[in-house]
């Protein structure tokens, strides 16, 4: 029986969700090695551990004991990628930001042609911390004999390296548990999840609502889930009728997230700027239904009037009259849209569909 081709894995903790709908699937075909980027004692080491067991997967954790930012960060990176070097496996995929010092380490201890840097990022968008040194980073790495990942066309618009070494495939659905709740039948539920940031733009959200609540007479809610360290100053005082929000400003465990969804009817998500969405996967997950600005980022996942409705971009009228039109032909837009929604999901964002795509990059490689 011929050996399994190896593959070196490294997630850092915060995409943990990116890998867990794949590494199990891929690890029945490879040979894999993980390596989880966790503080110890964290939820995300615990939940990588458990993931592990459940799957057989051969995990090890690391730890840096430092700020990645600090140059005395590289020596702890070059440990562990020495390390990783004298296994000698097929592929090294590293689903972690290498900015600044572990690239460096890469570049010393790891043949080129075994790397594959996933990237999340192609576009520079104001979200991004650091962005001023970014502009340059992103450059430089895109010129590194490495293979690329990117998750969606629109990002990979931007690489600036030798194309044959990219290649672009979706993120895969979470599945989070099944939902004990259903949507409520009394009166429209929009939904806004994730942590609260200037750029996710929820004050236009709260002023649309606002908006539609004195055009029209029909119930509806929003529901706002999300840590905000600046909710009482810059979001509380928008809010004109608070009997039309239910607010959770706190972050929530991923095992409240199918009755977030399933309980609501539609996801919004008003953004200034945006890459991949982890709550738009989510949302096509559970079969709910989306609301987005008109960004480019957006407009690659969403099929407008398929998979969702768009409004322009940072525009409270454009966002309170789509708003409005699915409250007023409520239920059978919402019905509509279900029914396209899961038929796009089923054709082209399956975890299956994802993992043979995954298959054809690292056998392509390996050959």
């Amino acid at each position: 029986m011929e050996d399994k081709k190896s593959i070196v894995w490294v997630t850092s903790g915060y995409l943990l969700q990116v890998d867990f709908p794949i590494l199990n699937q891929l690890n029945k075909v490879y040979r894999i090695k993980w390596v989880v980027d966790a503080a110890e004692n964290s939820n995300q080491r615990q939940h990588a551990k458990e993931y592990a067991q459940q799957n057989n997967i051969d995990v090890e954790f690391f730890c840096l004991h430092q700020h990645r930012y600090l140059p005395t960060a590289y020596f702890e990176y070059a440990k562990l990628v020495r390390c990783l070097a004298k296994l000698d496996y097929g592929l090294y995929y590293f689903d972690i930001i290498a900015f600044p010092y572990l690239l460096f380490a890469i570049k010393k201890y790891l043949p080129t042609n075994k790397v594959i840097m996933a990237m999340h990022h192609g576009k520079i968008h104001n979200g991004m911390q650091l962005r001023y040194l970014y502009k340059h980073y992103l450059p430089y790495l895109c010129k590194q004999p490495f293979w690329f990942q990117y998750f969606s066309d629109t990002q990979a618009h931007y690489f600036t390296g030798d194309l044959s070494h990219r290649f672009v495939i979706p993120l895969a659905l979470n599945d989070f548990g099944k939902a004990t709740v259903k949507t409520p039948t009394d009166y429209v539920q929009f939904l806004s999840f994730g942590h609260i940031i200037e750029t996710k733009n929820i004050g236009l959200l709260i002023k649309a609502a606002c908006l539609l609540k004195e055009r029209c007479n029909l119930p509806f809610k929003v529901k706002i889930v999300g840590h905000c360290r600046t909710w009482s100053t810059t979001y509380q005082p928008l809010i004109k009728y608070p009997e039309i929000f239910d607010l959770q400003i706190e972050s929530v465990p991923d095992s409240d997230i199918p009755n977030l969804f399933c309980g609501s009817h539609y996801l919004v998500l008003p953004y200034k700027s945006v890459t991949q969405s982890g709550p738009l996967r989510i949302a096509y997950g559970y079969n709910i239904p989306v609301i987005t600005s008109d960004l480019d980022g957006f407009r690659e996942s969403v099929i407008e009037n398929v998979t969702g409705l768009m409004f322009k971009t940072e525009d409270v009228e454009s966002l309170a009259s789509v708003m409005q039109q699915v409250v007023e032909q409520h239920p059978n837009m919402y019905a509509k849209l279900k029914e396209s929604q899961k038929d796009y999901v089923e054709r082209n964002l399956k975890v299956d569909a994802v993992v043979d795509k995954y298959r054809k990059m690292f056998d392509s490689i390996n050959n």
